[in-house]
């Protein structure tokens, strides 16, 4: 084995590089072994590597490439799956609005604006003193008591308190997970946001339905939805994990779960490598943070070419969803038709959304797509108006349905993937979270004419099996309010509850 020895021992002496008192030439014979090492420790010396670094060099480049694009991939997921979450209790309790407040259901989804609004209002001026991570918190704790809230409350305005903190809890995750996403990837981060909160409405619908299969009540659906909380804070900090600015800010000093921590140390990696982007965010930081309130407030208004045509869209198609779609049927005279087209036309709006919101964003290249987007919902706000004054069609009405959920969907991830492009990188965060505002204005605008709307189709059309809250001046009504029944719900509930 003294073959195997002598390779080893050259081996050795390649790692090591050339050695001047055994590599240099001698006029005597040398061996087929000592011939090798010479020319061997020459072309070391001449290129002067060592061969392992060589090697393993290209393999640490590459395994750091392939952690940048797992890491990059999880936060895409975790940003469709927080998009998801923070919605989908939002769409649940607008399923279940008969169930909270039967006698005024636009009180129930204005509950579930308003609290909304004012933390996207209030925002831009607090946000930055809370750190993400404890509003991730905040959201989880909001979730729980509403769930607990409406399950139990007695009466409606009791149950109404708790759609308030599910409608708090809303705001502050659309605010503040838009404005995080530009602390990350921001464009495939933003697709995955608005692709989440697209298909929650479809997973609204379908979870809500799920229970009325079973015939069981909405106590029990609302207790059943307590996984929401835990699923919502695992995905943030097992997926993705809190932003680095929270450290910068201060305060996040506490050790992070394991999954938590391994999320940190691939971002740290690839903040290293990404060192321009870091200084941007520091700017953004020393920008923003600096701006008195009036400068705040005109920096938010120079937004408009971003926030009127999202106003447009969510004020027409949810003034279409709460106004006319709630007075039309194959007849109209009749609640069954009338509840069934109000379910599935909500249903193929939900699929639209999901897939504009998933797929728009390779179309939306500049501001003019968002004016035609908004000019087209005008339109079709119009085109349902007509439908339900003077009935005519049928289902295939389902079909301009779901190009209303396209529109709007489409114009959402739009509008927040122009700003993260647009806008300069020291005001990216401040510009999405205070865009998220206008989305929720319209939505307050729809819900007020909603409830106008469907009181006068309801006159027109000589509706009377239903008493709506607004009258638009019709007297029809007044001789069968005693003969209208109770809607009751027969489902399985908790032992001691009344289903």
């Amino acid at each position: 084995m003294g073959w195997f020895q002598e390779l080893k021992r050259d081996l050795l002496l390649i790692i090591s590089g050339p050695n001047p008192a055994t590599s240099s030439p001698k006029p005597h014979r040398q061996s087929s072994s000592s011939a090798y090492l010479t020319i061997a420790n020459t072309t070391v010396a001449a290129i002067d590597v060592s061969p392992g670094r060589a090697i393993v060099e290209p393999l640490c480049s590459s395994a750091k490439r392939m952690r940048g694009k797992c890491r990059l991939y999880a936060n895409v997921i975790a940003f469709w799956i927080l998009g998801l979450l923070n919605n989908f209790l939002w769409v649940v309790l607008n399923a279940g609005a008969n169930e909270i407040n039967s006698a005024g259901i636009a009180l129930v989804y204005l509950a579930n604006v308003l609290p909304s609004l004012t933390m996207k209002l209030s925002g831009p001026y607090w946000f930055h003193y809370v750190s993400y991570k404890y509003r991730i918190w905040l959201i989880a704790l909001l979730m729980v008591l509403c769930l607990i809230q409406v399950a139990w409350g007695q009466g409606p305005y009791q149950k109404l308190i708790g759609v308030g903190m599910a409608s708090m809890a809303a705001g502050i995750g659309e605010a503040s997970l838009l404005a995080m996403a530009s602390f990350y990837e921001a464009k495939p981060c933003l697709t995955a946001w608005s692709s989440g909160t697209g298909f929650a409405g479809i997973a609204g619908y379908v979870w809500s339905l799920l229970f009325d299969f079973l015939d069981l009540c909405f106590q029990v659906e609302l207790m059943v939805a307590l996984w929401l909380p835990v699923a919502f804070l695992l995905a943030f900090h097992c997926l993705l994990g809190p932003p680095w600015i929270d450290e910068e800010r201060g305060t996040v000093n506490v050790s992070l779960p394991d999954c938590a921590a391994d999320s940190a140390d691939s971002n740290s990696e690839e903040l290293e490598s990404e060192e321009s982007s870091v200084v941007e965010h520091h700017a953004s930081e020393l920008a923003t943070a600096k701006l008195s309130f009036q400068e705040r407030f005109g920096y938010i208004f120079s937004l408009w070419p971003y926030t009127v045509p999202l106003f447009f869209v969510y004020a027409a198609e949810y003034t279409i969803q709460s106004g006319f779609w709630a007075a039309m049927g194959f007849p109209v005279t009749d609640p069954t038709s009338r509840h069934h087209f109000y379910k599935w036309s909500n249903f193929m709006y939900q699929i639209g959304v999901f897939i504009s919101r998933s797929a728009f964003i390779l179309i939306c290249r500049n501001r003019k797509v968002l004016w035609c987007g908004g000019f087209l919902q005008v339109v079709m706000a119009l085109f349902f108006a007509a439908a339900a004054w003077q009935p005519f069609g049928d289902w295939w009405l389902l079909a301009p349905a779901f190009f209303v959920g396209c529109l709007g969907g489409g114009v959402y991830v739009g509008a927040f993937t122009l700003i993260a492009q647009e806008q300069p990188a020291s005001f990216v965060e401040l510009a999405l979270s205070a865009a998220s505002v206008a989305d929720t204005f319209g939505m307050i605008a729809a819900n007020i004419m909603g409830l106008l709307i469907q009181g006068c189709v309801f006159g027109h059309l000589q509706v009377v099996d239903d008493v709506p809250n607004f009258k638009c001046g019709y007297d029809i009504w007044d001789s069968v309010n005693k003969t209208l029944q109770e809607k009751t719900y027969h489902g399985h509930c908790f032992p001691g509850v009344k289903g």
